[in-house]
C-alpha cells in the first residue's frame, strides 16, 4: 500500500474521533474559535489568493513543496469530511459539524493553493514563451 493510501485511512480513523465528542464540546469549540458558515469559506478563498500571488511573485521554489502539501491537504480534507459525517450522525444537528468540515475546508484550501499556484505559474511561463518566440 502507498503511502498516500495510508495517509487517508489514517486519517479517516482520527476523523472519527470526532464521533465521541458530547454536543457541549462541540458547541464549546464553535464558540470559542467563533465558527460560522462564513468562516468555512475562507481557508478555501485564501488558498486560492495565497497560491495565485505566490505564482505572480514566480516562487518556483515552492513547487518542490507541493507533492507534501497535497498529501497534508488530502489528510485534512478526509478527516474534516468524515468527522462531520460522523458528528451529523451521531448528534442529528448539521450545524455541530463545523468544527470537523473547519478542518475539512483548511485542507480544500491548501489542495487549492497548489492548485492555483501550477496554473497560474505555467501559464505566466507559457505566456512569457510564446511572447519570446514572436521577438
Amino acid at each position: 500500500m502507498d503511502l498516500k493510501k495510508r495517509i487517508v485511512i489514517l486519517a479517516g480513523a482520527v476523523g472519527l474521533f470526532f464521533y465521541s465528542a458530547t454536543q457541549e464540546q462541540l458547541i464549546s469549540v464553535i464558540a470559542d474559535y467563533n465558527l460560522g458558515w462564513y468562516q468555512l469559506g475562507m481557508p478555501i478563498a485564501w488558498g486560492v489568493v495565497l497560491g495565485g500571488v505566490c505564482a505572480l511573485l514566480k516562487f518556483r521554489w515552492l513547487l518542490s513543496w507541493l507533492p507534501p502539501v497535497v498529501l497534508i491537504a488530502s489528510a485534512i480534507t478526509t478527516m474534516g469530511i468524515i468527522g462531520g459525517v460522523a458528528v451529523y450522525v451521531k448528534h442529528q444537528l448539521f450545524v455541530l459539524a463545523l468544527p470537523p468540515l473547519q478542518l475539512g475546508a483548511i485542507g480544500i484550501g491548501l489542495y487549492l493553493f497548489a492548485v492555483s499556484l501550477t496554473r497560474l505559474l505555467g501559464d505566466i511561463e507559457a505566456r512569457s514563451s510564446e511572447s519570446e518566440k514572436k521577438s
